[in-house]
Order: structure tokens, then sequence, then C-alpha cells
């Protein structure tokens, strides 16, 4: 009985230590833009998690990685956010899971930065880039970027839906991750 309490404990420490930073969800954002029909459109994720741990003064040591529940799409309305949870989008039954986890991130100057990081979709993974701005306010670190990606590249958008002049192929992630705590603690 003592072991496996020793080993929980060992386990929770190792967590919290890694966690040096608390995601603030309620002033957080995860969205993305994509066009349909030529018309520019919105949508974004309810419900994710970030384990980061960003020093602007240090971005060479980063280690961040974003989970995302697939099934919380939201584009505007019930039959989008059914038919974008469906296996020719995001598949949620087989995929409920999204991820990215960070390789790099190279300050630019000016309080910018550029990150590299694997974004994990229906089980395929590819390296992205992207770039962010890191600013300090009070207590609060705010983390904002945007990555730009192909749909198809993910099996975004299947069988008809593979159709680009329907739904283009370029998506851009765009994030506001607000953070509080010390980096590196």
């Amino acid at each position: 009985m003592l072991r496996p309490l020793l080993l929980a404990s060992l386990l929770l420490t190792t967590v919290t230590a890694q966690a040096a930073q608390t995601l603030v969800p309620q002033k957080s954002r995860l969205g993305f833009t994509f066009s349909q029909m030529n018309t520019p459109a919105d949508g974004y994720f309810k419900n994710y998690t970030a384990a980061i741990d960003f020093d602007p003064a240090k971005p060479e040591t980063a280690k961040a990685q974003i989970i995302v529940d697939l099934a919380s799409i939201d584009v505007g309305g019930p039959d989008g956010n059914a038919e974008a949870k469906k296996k020719a989008w995001f598949d949620v039954a087989s995929n409920p899971k999204g991820t990215f986890t960070v390789s790099s991130v190279k300050a630019l100057g000016g309080g910018k930065f550029e990150t590299r990081g694997k974004l994990t979709i229906k089980g395929i993974s590819r390296d992205v880039i992207g770039q962010m701005s890191a600013k300090q306010q009070g207590a609060e670190l705010v983390l904002e970027g945007a990555v730009p990606l192909l749909r198809l590249n993910y099996k975004l958008g299947d069988g008809a839906w593979a159709d680009t002049g329907t739904v283009a192929d370029e998506v851009t992630v765009k994030y506001k991750l607000v953070l509080t705590g010390k980096a590196g603690q």
C-alpha cells in the first residue's frame, strides 16, 4: 500500500515541477481562420490544456505541449459543428485529441519569436512553423501567435470536401495564451 502512494506522490511532484506556468483559460483562446466559398470564416476550440514553460529572455529553453479536445470545435453553428466532428473532417470518434509539441523557439527581436513544433491531427504528424509575440502584463505573460497549415496534409476534408474551391486548403491557427507563474520553476 505504501509503495503505490510513494509512486503517486513522486509522479504528482514531477508533474507539478514541469508545469511551471499555468494557463488562464478564461483569458485564453485557441482558434483558426479559413475560407469557405471565398468567404473568410473563423472557428475555435472550447476545451484544451497547455503545459508551457516559456521565458522570453531564454526562448531556447522553452517547453510546451497543447492538447486540444477536437469535439469542442465551434465553427459558428450546430450544423457546421456536427459536420466538423465527422470522419471526413476531424473524425473525433476515432481521434478525439490533437496535439502541438514545441521543438524550438527562437527570438526574432522586439518581443517576437519563431516557433517550431509538431502538430498531430487524425494520427498525422507534421512539422509546423509559426510566429508569436510575448508580452508581460503584470503577473501574466501573454503569448499571441499564428501557425499556417494546409488542412489536406492532415486529411481534414476528405472525399467531396477535398475540393479547395469549396473550402480552401490554407488554414491559420491563431492563439492567445495567458499564463501565470514564472518560467523554470
